[in-house]
């Protein structure tokens, strides 16, 4: 079994709720149980209906923690059930019957539409390239579909409870991807306003893989100094550790990608 890491990863911001059309609304969805607030509810999705079903009733003999509120095979019916059902977490298949890799593309439109919601990303195979992906579009977690099922029951819950589901490899994949990209990262200018204007120096420099050291030695700074302003970030930003401002950045990178594209769809005349 692999060694599995939970980090805390704080909620950024929210987004806007999107309606999606009457006319598409095929979700199979169970109302939330009344006076079971203890239960963590999921909605579930596999390209194979009769996964879903095999993967429904799996959950159901540990009903007493876990509640399917949703299934679904698509992206259309993954979007119905996260609106109408609102569940803790949904399980995302990575590829859907719309076509491989679209349960991760699907990620920023399922934080859009409930932010609340925690997305655990189902894979193949752990390949770096599919884990960078998923963490990138906004996963709280990853998961491998042939590990036991009472390894997803935890990750489940481990996400539910805000927390980042990988192993130890699958993290050293997101944080060696992004050290090794040579372009500057633009931090969230909300995020930014929090910090004075050396402790931002002092992040950008970090989240580029660069040591205390290395920072010290840019800015002119100690290594004591370094830490000391990396402490006061982490505490503004409610993070404990580089790991979680690395993983924090890769969503607001993600958002102001989607902020961008949506301020250009807007501004693009009528055809």
């Amino acid at each position: 079994m692999r060694n599995q890491t939970a980090i805390f990863i704080p909620e950024l911001n929210k987004r806007n709720q999107s309606l999606i059309p009457d006319s598409e609304r095929r979700t199979q969805i169970t109302v939330p149980q009344a006076g079971k607030r203890s239960q963590t509810t999921i909605l579930i999705s596999e390209p194979n209906k009769m996964y879903c079903d095999l993967l429904r009733k799996a959950f159901y003999v540990v009903r007493t923690r876990f509640q399917v509120v949703a299934s679904a095979s698509t992206t259309a019916e993954i979007l119905i059930g996260i609106e109408e059902t609102r569940p803790h977490v949904a399980v995302v298949s990575g590829n859907l019957q719309d076509g491989p890799l679209t349960g991760i593309r699907l990620l920023p439109e399922i934080r859009r539409i409930n932010s609340d919601t925690r997305t655990l990303v189902a894979l193949e195979a752990p390949e770096p390239d599919l884990v960078i992906e998923a963490f990138r579009f906004g996963a709280d977690g990853v998961f491998c579909r042939n590990s036991p099922f009472d390894l997803l029951c935890k990750s489940v819950e481990a996400v539910s409870q805000g927390q980042i589901w990988a192993s130890n490899d699958e993290l050293r994949y997101v944080l060696n991807a992004f050290a090794k990209s040579s372009k500057q990262r633009k931090m969230d200018s909300n995020v930014e306003g929090r910090m004075t204007k050396r402790e931002a120096e002092v992040v950008r420099l970090a989240v580029e893989g660069l040591s205390n050291r290395e920072i010290g030695q840019q800015l002119g700074l100690t290594e004591h100094t370094v830490k000391n302003y990396l402490f006061r970030v982490f505490d503004k930003l409610g993070v404990s550790n580089r790991v979680e401002l690395v993983l924090s950045c890769l969503r607001q990178e993600e958002d102001v990608r989607e902020d961008i594209g949506a301020e250009q769809r807007n501004m693009a005349p009528p055809r």
